[in-house]
């Protein structure tokens, strides 16, 4: 007999779990397989004899299936044994866990678990590389170096679990202004990096004037009260005096966030 050809078919959770009625072992039907339609590609137009749904799982719950038909209605009839479809379920299953593990694991290493940028080390060698291409084609390229005003307030204050949302919110907003090829890292504890290629200082500005203003309306609460994120930042560009590498470069994006905040704290004086 021939098995019909490879192809996939999609459909909710909802539905799958009821055409299975959420079960483990393969199902195998030859008669009223009109309910079973929805597990059947679209585009195939073959008559069916038989069918064999084997579901894979993943940490315990079903997420799909190998589904296999016939045209012959002995080939999946109701009954026979389904040792080796179990067994090829199960290493689907398996394979399909190895995999996810291996990309969570890919995902941790290149992003910060709390608000899901892009950690200090993958910054680093897109910066190196963003500096090189802006030096080679002449292309402009600016750093934002920031950090929260008065975070350990913050912290002292709503209590650590509020400190995490003021930064998950401030990443955020930093996410939400920017463009697709912009880059925006968490940096270390309260400071983020933010790299703009094809950008100068004034439309860097005026991205982090977006960002401030989008913090100054968006109020966060806790314990019946209400805050608001502030940050201070300083700004570096490629082509400035003496930016011979993306390290000074990074550098002193830094030191002019130190200023910021020095003269902050002047004022406040």
């Amino acid at each position: 007999s021939k098995l019909l050809s490879t192809s996939t078919a999609f459909l909710s959770k909802d539905a799958f779990l009821d055409i299975t009625q959420n079960r483990i072992k393969p199902l195998l039907a030859n008669s009223r397989l009109d309910r079973l339609t929805p597990m059947i590609p679209t585009a195939s137009k073959y008559d069916i004899g038989s069918i064999a749904i084997a579901p894979i799982t993943l940490d315990g719950e079903i997420v799909g299936s190998i589904n296999q038909a016939d045209l012959d209605k002995k080939r999946f009839e109701p009954g026979i044994d389904t040792t080796l479809l179990e067994q090829l379920a199960l290493k689907v299953s398996l394979c399909l866990s190895n995999v996810t593990a291996h990309e969570q694991l890919k995902y941790m290493a290149f992003h910060d678990p709390l608000t899901g940028l892009l950690n200090r080390g993958v910054m680093e060698k897109i910066l190196e590389r963003e500096f090189q291409r802006s030096k080679r084609y002449h292309i402009d390229l600016t750093l934002i170096f920031l950090d929260l005003d008065d975070f350990k307030s913050i912290n002292d204050t709503f209590g650590h679990d509020n400190g995490d949302l003021a930064l998950c919110h401030t990443a955020a907003c930093l996410n939400q202004h920017k463009r697709d090829s912009d880059i925006v890292a968490r940096f270390a504890g309260d400071e983020f990096v933010v790299i703009l290629p094809s950008t100068n200082s004034s439309q860097a500005k005026h991205y982090i004037d977006r960002v401030r203003k989008e913090l100054s309306q968006s109020p966060l609460s806790a314990n019946e009260q209400q805050f608001f994120v502030k940050l201070s930042y300083g700004v570096a560009s490629a082509f400035e005096a003496e930016m011979e590498s993306s390290a000074i470069l990074l550098k002193e994006a830094d030191k002019r966030l130190f200023e910021a905040k020095k003269r902050k704290k002047t004022l406040r004086e």
